[in-house]
């Protein structure tokens, strides 16, 4: 079974969802930066300001949920090991 047909373990499926949200990020707020930079109206720039805003804050989220996803594995790995040397969770 090729990796592609092959469902994606945690970890892999965490990572590659953080890899392409900071993708889109990085893209969508570019162009929205520079619809901002060269918008005719204040509503214009307040209304790229909150798309920015709404992507900062999804983006925010996914990191979240990779940042607990590692240390919940970085915790099972150092019980893991204490316990292994007889030492107590």
């Amino acid at each position: 079974m090729s990796e592609e047909t092959r469902p994606l373990d945690p970890t892999r499926r965490q990572l590659r969802i953080f890899g392409v949200t900071v993708s889109n990020y990085e893209e969508r707020t570019t162009a929205l930066l520079e619809k901002a930079a060269g918008a005719q109206s204040a509503e214009e720039r307040v209304q790229a300001a909150g798309q920015v805003a709404r992507l900062t804050a999804e983006l925010n989220e996914v990191l979240r949920e990779t940042t607990n996803h590692v240390t919940a594995i970085q915790n099972r790995v150092l019980i893991t090991l204490a316990e292994s040397q007889g030492m107590p969770p």
